[in-house]
């Protein structure tokens, strides 16, 4: 009995880190860290920012740190379009050399094991009436310890453009289900997003300064988001701050341009104390 109380701890343990169904809420770039959740930014979680008007692809490749020591990778793909584009999402978390022990103290563990969660998706996003509209279905599937779950999730969005300095975006991200594990049927986290962005320009400098509201059914509760992204020339500079029950969490990067290159580092400190989430990514547009 103490074995199955302790693997049921181990398996939401590793779920409280990123690898059950709540690695679905993981930044997928350093970008979508430096700043919080955001939905209008063309590189975040709305599939309706996504549109791409390029001549040819966007390939965006990412890899970092999450809290816990658990690390991801994500890769994005946009393709072009002159109303309507397509996308392919690919996202996976890992964490590994959990231990499994018994009640009973012990020199070395019963084994070792990791927990993972990977998710593949196919999106589009389409121009229509001075709005964008986008949708993303996607397949989920988590492992932790001999278990695993599978299933899929649903995001759909929108971008309205106001004027030319102010926009309006809202998401519903991950609804759906996920099969049945031996004990529990693992819960999407379902996320509600609204953000509000202002350009404003001073001298060469572009400052886009956003505010977004999120409702998550893994709280229950709405958390705060407040950040900011000063262009000049090829130079980035992010800012961001999350404000929700109990958690105060502050974030930064900087991101460059080269060229047909564009890199973006973010970081994040949180109230929690588990760790210092860092990521890099790179954007490639082809030609």
């Amino acid at each position: 009995m103490h074995f199955i109380f302790k693997l049921l701890y181990l398996i939401i343990t590793a779920s409280l880190f990123g690898t059950g169904t709540k690695f679905l809420t993981i930044p997928a770039n350093g970008l979508e860290l430096a700043i919080g959740a955001h939905a209008i930014q063309k590189n975040g979680i709305n599939p309706a920012a996504a549109i791409n008007t390029n001549n040819g692809f966007l390939l965006n490749i990412a890899h970092g740190s999450w809290l816990g020591g658990s690390k991801l990778s994500a890769m994005k793909v946009s393709l072009p379009g002159q109303s309507i584009s397509y996308g392919l999402e690919l996202k996976y978390v890992d964490l590994d050399d959990l231990e499994l022990r018994t009640e009973r103290p012990t020199d070395d563990p019963l084994a070792f094991y990791g927990a993972s969660g990977f998710a593949l998706g196919g999106s589009f996003s389409k121009e229509w009436k001075g709005m964008a509209f986008g949708a993303q279905i996607h397949y989920i599937r988590i492992d932790l310890y001999s278990e695993n779950s599978s299933g899929y999730g649903l995001d759909f969005g929108m971008v309205k453009t106001i004027t030319p300095t102010f926009e309006l975006g809202a998401a519903v991200l991950n609804a759906g289900r996920m099969s049945a594990m031996r004990n529990e049927e693992p819960q999407l986290p379902l996320r509600i997003i609204a953000t509000t962005n202002l350009l404003l320009e001073t001298g060469q400098v572009e400052n886009n300064i956003s505010i977004s509201g999120e409702w998550s059914s893994l709280i229950n509760s709405n958390a705060l988001y407040i950040s900011s992204s000063s262009r000049w020339n090829n130079f980035v500079i992010l800012a961001g701050s999350k404000m929700a029950k109990k958690v105060i969490e502050i974030s930064g990067g900087v991101g460059l341009q080269f060229g047909i290159y564009n890199l973006n580092y973010g970081t994040r400190f949180g109230s929690q104390d588990l760790g210092v989430p860092q990521m890099i990514d790179l954007t490639i547009q082809l030609p």
